[in-house]
C-alpha cells in the first residue's frame, strides 16, 4: 500500500516536471545545509520574473553617468507639444492642459546621454479631490515598472475657523482645494525613496508621453535636473532669547485632504478643555501614510541661529523609528535633516532636533522675517527591506505551490516524505529564506540598538522561527506546507501583514518650537495638575454624553446611527444646515450601542425613532415580529424606492411590505493585474468558462485565481456560494419557502462549477490574504467586494496604474447573454412601527436618502477624512456623483445590473450554514457532491419547517398559509 503511495506522488512529481519545466528550483550547497548566499536562489517563472523591471534593478542595470550640468527649464512648453490641440491659456500664461484618458506626447532635447531628474509645475484646476494620476513613457516604453503610476497631489487648506457641532465640540472642517501651482519632480507613487527617479535620456531629441489616468493636470514648465548633494550642518554656537512656538493642528497646507487636527483630553496638549473637545494636535491617524506632508507658516523676529524642537508622540511603531525630511522655506537644508528619525514614544515627548552620533542639537540659520516649515514621512532606510520582503513573499508562495502540485491540497499527516528527493535544495533554500530574515531584522535593529526586540518587526522574527522549524523537519514539508503560504499563521501571512504595518508611520504633533534659550522650552503640566484633571474629567463623564442614546428630547425625532462618531458629525452638521432649516424638524442623532439589541430595545419600550446603517439582514429579523413600519404604506414610497437597485429591496421584503430601505451596496467584482495579464497576453475573462482556461497558464508560471470563498474561514456566506448558482438559473426558493430548490438541477450544477473550481482546477481553497497575493502577483486575478477594493485603493499605492476591476465572470445563457449575478447587500435604514413620528421619520428617511444629500455626505467624508472613507452609497444616481476612480465607477454601476440578495425568511441562516457545510465537506472531504445536497436540503427543509411553524405559518405540521418567497413578491 505505501508502495502505491508513493507511486502516486513520484508520478506527480514527473507530471509536474514536464508541466514547470521552465520554473527549476535550485540551491547551490556548500559544506553544510545552508546556503553560502544571503540572496535566495529560487528561479521561478511567475508574477516576480514578469514585473522585475522595478526602479531599483533599473538603476543597479543601467551603467549611465548621472547628468552634473546647470539646470535646463523648458518655459515654452507649446514648442514641446506634438499636439497643438494640448495647448491652453491659464492666468494669461500657455499651459499643457491633459484631461482624463487624453494622451500628450512631448519632444524634449537633451544635452547628452546621461540619467536625470525630470521635474513639473503644474496645477489641478478640476474638483476631483483625488490626486491626479499619470502614466509616462519614455521614448515609446516605460523605462521600469513605477512610472506606470506618477501621482500629482493637490494643496489643501482649513478654513479661518472650526465648526461646532451641538454640544460645543470642535469638529474636523472640511478642507478648502487650493488652485496654485506647485513643483514636483517625476518621484516614486507609494514614496519608498523620497528621491526623485534618475532617467535615462539620449543625447539630443527624446519622446516623453503622460497619459491621464484620473483628474487633470496643467504644466507650464518642464525641467531636466541634476542630483544636489546637501551640506552637512556646520556647529554653531546659538545666543540670544528668540522663541516662537507652533501648535501642530494649526496646520497651513497638506497634500492630503485626510490630515487633520484631532482632539484629545489630554491636558499636556493646547488648548484643553475638560468640558468639549477641541482640536489640539495633528492627528497620527491621519498623518501616517509614506509620503504625507504638512506645511506650516512662523514668524521669526530676529536673525540669528535657532534650534528646532518637537513634541511629538510617535506610538505607532513599538521600538522603531519615524523618519522624516524637515524642509524650510521648501528646502531641506541639512543631510541630517533628511530622513530624520523620531522614536518610538508612548506619550508626548520634546525632543531638540540633534546630530544622531554627536548629540549636538543642530543650529538653523533663520532671517527675520516670514518662514515655512514641512514636515514629510518618509521610508528611504527601509525601502531594501520591503523589496526584500516582497521578493521572499513571491519565492515562498512559488515553493508553496510547488509543493500543491507535488502531492495535492490535501496530504496524509501521518507520513514522512523524502522532499528533498523530490525538489532537491530544498532544505538549504529554507535555511536560506530564515538567513536572510535574521540579517533583515538584525538590519532594522541597527536603529535602535537599545532594545532586544524591534516590535515593529516581529513578524520578521516569527517568520524566521517557522522556517527553520520547517527547515528541521523537512521529512514533515508536504504535511506543513500550509504554514508555507495558506491560513492566517503562514510564513507568507506574517510577512504580509508587516507589509500593510511599514506604511503605517502615525505621527502625531502637538507643537514644535525654534528657540535660542533651552530655558524657553515648554515645560510639562505637573504631576497633581494632571491627576486633578483625571478627577475633573472621571466626574464630567457621569453627566450628558454626546451622541448618548439616553440623552434625549422627546420633542425631537430620534435617529440611532451605526457608524463612527466622525460620520455622525458630518450627518448632524448637514440635518442642522439643510434638514432642521427646511422642514422645522430637529433630530437627535446618537451612536447605536450595539445593533444586535435593537430587538431588545424595541421589548423594552426604548427604540429609537429611525436606525440608520444597520446590517442588511438585521430588518428581516425584526420585521418578522411585527417591529417595523411598513414603508409601502407611505404614498410615495415607489418613487424612493427607485433609488435603489432592486435586488437590494429582497431582504428587507417580508411578505408583501418592505420595512427597510438601503443605505449602503457592497459590490462584487474582478480584480485583475493589467500588468500581468498583458504580459501573458490573456484578455479580462468574461465567463467562469474562460476563467479555467486560464488557469493552466497562470498555474505553469506559480500563479492562480481567487475565489471568494477562500477567504471566507469557517462559513462561507451567501456572498461566496450564491453567484454561480444564480448564474446557472438555480435559486434556493421556489415561488414559497416551503422547501428549498437547492437540489434541484440548476443549483446542483451552479454549486457543481464552484466546488469543481477547487477539486478539478486546483484554485486555492483558502488564501489568509488576497490583498496581499494580489499586490505580489501570485493572484493577479481573483472576485472580490468592497473592502478589498478600499484596500488595494489606499494601502497598495505601488500597483496603482497596474491594476483594474472588471465585471464579474458570469455563466453563458441559452440567448448568449452572460449572467453576472452577485450579493450586494450592506447596511439599511428602517422605522420602528411603535413611533408617535412616522411622518416625520419617512420625511428625514427620504433626504437622507435623497441624491442631493448621499453626494454632498460622500463628498465631505472623503475629502475630509481620506480615500479609506469612500462611501458606498446605494442610491445610484448620487453614486455616479461620488469622487470614485471614474473607469471604476462605471463598472461598479454596470455590475449593480446583476446585483441581487438572498432573500431573507424564516430559517434562511440554516440554508446559509448548510450550504456551507457542503461545500467544505465535497472540498475538503471528498464527500459525493449530490450526497452532501441531499443532506444539506433535508436539514434546512427540517430547520424552515420549524420555523413556519414558530410563527404560525403551519400547525400540527399542517400549512396554514404560505410564506411567499421575497424575490417573487419583488419582481
Amino acid at each position: 500500500m505505501i508502495y502505491i503511495k508513493v507511486k502516486k506522488i513520484t508520478l506527480s512529481a514527473i507530471i509536474f516536471i514536464l508541466l514547470f519545466s521552465q520554473i527549476p528550483l535550485h540551491t547551490k550547497v556548500e559544506g553544510s545545509g545552508e546556503q553560502s548566499s544571503n540572496k535566495s536562489s529560487v528561479n521561478l517563472l511567475n508574477a516576480a520574473s514578469i514585473l522585475q523591471d522595478k526602479y531599483s534593478t533599473y538603476l543597479d542595470e543601467i551603467n549611465i553617468a548621472q547628468y552634473d550640468g546647470n539646470d535646463i527649464i523648458f518655459n515654452q512648453v507649446d514648442k514641446l507639444v506634438t499636439d497643438q490641440s494640448y495647448i491652453d491659456k491659464f492666468a494669461g500664461q500657455t499651459v499643457v492642459r491633459i484631461e482624463q484618458n487624453e494622451e500628450v506626447t512631448l519632444k524634449v532635447d537633451a544635452p547628452e546621454k546621461a540619467l536625470y531628474y525630470i521635474g513639473l509645475t503644474y496645477l489641478s484646476d478640476g474638483q476631483n479631490v483625488l490626486p491626479t494620476q499619470m502614466e509616462m513613457k519614455v521614448n515609446n516604453e516605460f523605462p521600469f515598472y513605477e512610472l506606470r503610476n506618477l501621482v500629482f497631489e493637490s494643496r489643501w487648506k482649513s478654513p479661518d475657523t472650526n465648526p461646532k457641532d451641538k454640544y460645543g465640540n470642535e469638529i474636523v472642517p472640511q478642507p478648502i482645494k487650493v488652485v496654485d501651482w506647485q513643483k514636483k519632480f517625476i518621484g516614486d507613487s507609494s514614496y519608498r525613496t523620497s528621491e526623485p527617479f534618475l532617467i535615462y535620456l539620449d543625447k539630443g531629441e527624446n519622446e516623453i508621453k503622460f497619459k491621464m489616468i484620473e483628474g487633470n493636470i496643467l504644466f507650464k514648465y518642464l525641467e531636466l535636473s541634476s542630483p544636489q548633494k546637501l551640506p552637512n550642518y556646520q556647529s554653531t554656537e546659538v545666543e540670544g532669547s528668540g522663541f516662537v512656538l507652533v501648535q501642530g493642528q494649526d496646520i497651513v497646507y497638506r497634500n492630503d485632504s485626510s490630515i487633520r487636527a484631532g482632539a484629545l483630553f489630554n491636558v499636556d496638549l493646547t488648548p484643553y478643555s475638560a468640558d468639549n473637545r477641541v482640536l489640539n494636535y495633528l492627528d497620527n491617524n491621519s498623518f501616517k501614510r509614506p509620503g504625507h506632508k504638512v506645511e506650516y507658516e512662523f514668524e521669526i523676529g530676529q536673525s540669528g541661529y535657532y534650534f528646532l524642537g518637537l513634541d511629538y508622540r510617535q506610538n505607532v511603531k513599538a521600538d522603531f523609528p519615524v523618519f522624516l525630511n524637515i524642509a524650510i522655506n521648501n528646502e531641506v537644508p541639512f543631510q541630517e535633516l533628511r530622513n530624520y528619525p523620531f522614536n518610538y514614544v508612548s506619550k508626548f515627548t520634546n525632543v531638540t532636533v540633534h546630530d544622531l552620533e554627536t548629540k549636538e542639537n543642530i543650529p538653523i540659520f533663520l532671517e527675520a522675517g516670514k518662514h515655512t516649515i514641512s514636515f514629510a514621512i518618509s521610508l528611504d532606510y527601509i525601502k531594501s527591506t520591503i523589496e526584500a520582503v516582497e521578493r521572499l513573499i513571491n519565492e515562498i508562495q512559488a515553493l508553496s505551490l510547488e509543493m500543491t502540485n507535488l502531492a495535492g491540497p490535501n496530504v496524509d499527516r501521518y507520513r514522512d516524505i523524502n522532499v528533498e528527493e523530490f525538489i532537491p535544495g530544498v532544505t538549504a533554500q529554507l535555511f536560506s529564506w530564515a538567513d536572510e530574515m535574521a540579517q533583515l531584522y538584525g538590519n532594522m535593529s541597527a536603529f535602535n540598538p537599545t532594545v532586544d526586540d524591534i516590535g515593529a518587526f516581529t513578524s520578521l522574527k516569527i517568520a524566521e522561527k517557522q522556517l527553520r522549524s520547517l527547515a528541521s523537519e523537512v521529512d514533515k514539508l508536504l504535511v506543513r506546507k500550509n504554514e508555507l503560504a495558506t491560513g492566517t499563521n503562514s510564513i507568507t501571512a506574517y510577512l504580509g501583514n508587516l507589509m500593510q504595518e511599514i506604511n503605517n508611520n502615525g505621527f502625531a504633533l502637538n507643537q514644535f518650537y525654534f528657540y535660542q534659550d533651552p530655558a524657553d522650552i515648554p515645560e510639562r503640566i505637573g504631576f497633581f495638575h494632571k491627576q486633578f484633571s483625571k478627577v475633573e474629567r472621571l466626574f464630567k463623564s457621569f453627566g450628558n454624553q454626546d451622541y448618548a442614546v439616553d440623552n434625549i428630547n422627546p420633542d425631537h425625532l430620534q435617529v440611532w446611527v451605526n457608524r463612527p462618531r466622525q460620520y455622525i458629525e458630518i450627518i448632524q452638521q448637514l440635518i442642522d444646515e439643510q434638514f432642521t432649516p427646511n422642514t422645522g424638524l430637529k433630530v437627535d442623532l446618537s451612536i447605536m450601542p450595539d445593533q444586535n439589541k435593537l430587538i431588545l430595545a424595541n421589548a423594552a419600550n426604548e427604540a429609537p425613532d429611525v436606525a440608520v446603517g444597520v446590517n442588511y439582514a438585521l430588518p428581516f429579523e425584526i420585521a418578522i415580529r411585527g417591529a417595523l413600519q411598513d414603508l409601502t404604506e407611505f404614498e410615495d414610497f415607489d418613487e424612493v424606492r427607485a433609488r435603489f437597485p432592486e435586488g437590494l429591496h429582497v431582504p428587507a421584503t417580508v411578505k408583501d411590505g418592505v420595512f427597510a430601505l438601503p443605505d449602503t451596496m457592497n459590490f462584487w467584482v474582478l480584480f485583475y493585474r493589467k500588468d500581468i495579464l498583458d504580459s501573458l497576453d490573456l484578455p479580462v475573462p468574461e465567463t467562469i468558462d474562460q476563467v479555467r482556461t486560464y488557469l493552466p497558464e497562470l498555474q505553469r508560471r506559480g500563479m492562480n485565481f481567487f475565489y471568494p470563498t477562500a477567504g471566507m474561514p469557517g462559513l462561507k456566506i451567501f456572498a461566496g456560494t450564491m453567484p454561480i448558482i444564480y448564474q446557472n438559473g438555480g435559486r434556493f426558493y421556489n415561488e414559497t419557502i416551503g422547501r428549498t430548490a437547492l437540489n434541484e438541477n440548476n443549483a446542483i450544477e451552479g454549486m457543481r462549477q464552484l466546488t469543481e473550481l477547487f477539486t478539478i482546477y486546483n484554485i486555492p481553497y483558502d488564501v489568509p490574504s488576497f490583498y496581499q497575493q494580489f499586490r505580489d502577483g501570485s493572484l493577479p486575478i481573483g472576485i472580490s467586494d468592497y473592502f478589498m477594493y478600499n484596500l488595494i485603493l489606499n494601502a497598495a499605492p505601488e500597483i496603482a496604474n497596474s491594476w483594474d476591476i472588471a465585471l464579474m465572470p458570469g455563466v453563458e445563457n441559452a440567448t448568449g447573454e452572460v449572467e453576472r449575478w452577485s450579493a450586494g447587500g450592506a447596511e439599511s435604514n428602517l422605522i420602528f412601527k411603535d413611533t408617535n413620528k412616522s411622518e416625520e421619520a419617512w420625511q428625514f428617511l427620504k433626504w437622507w436618502s435623497s441624491t442631493e444629500v448621499q453626494i454632498a455626505f460622500g463628498n465631505i467624508l472623503q475629502t475630509t477624512y481620506g480615500e479609506e472613507y469612500i462611501w458606498n452609497t446605494a442610491n445610484m444616481e448620487a453614486y455616479a456623483g461620488l469622487p470614485w476612480i471614474t473607469a471604476h465607477k462605471n463598472v461598479i454601476i454596470e455590475q449593480t445590473e446583476w446585483l441581487t440578495e438572498v432573500p431573507r425568511v424564516p430559517g434562511s441562516y440554516m440554508l446559509e450554514r448548510e450550504i456551507s457545510n457542503a461545500y467544505n465537506s465535497i472540498i475538503l472531504d471528498g464527500q459525493n457532491l449530490r450526497t452532501a445536497i441531499d443532506l444539506a436540503s433535508k436539514r434546512i427543509n427540517r430547520e424552515t419547517s420549524r420555523k413556519l411553524e414558530e410563527f404560525g405559518y403551519i400547525r400540527n405540521g399542517e400549512i396554514i398559509k404560505h410564506y411567499p418567497n421575497p424575490e417573487f413578491t419583488n419582481d
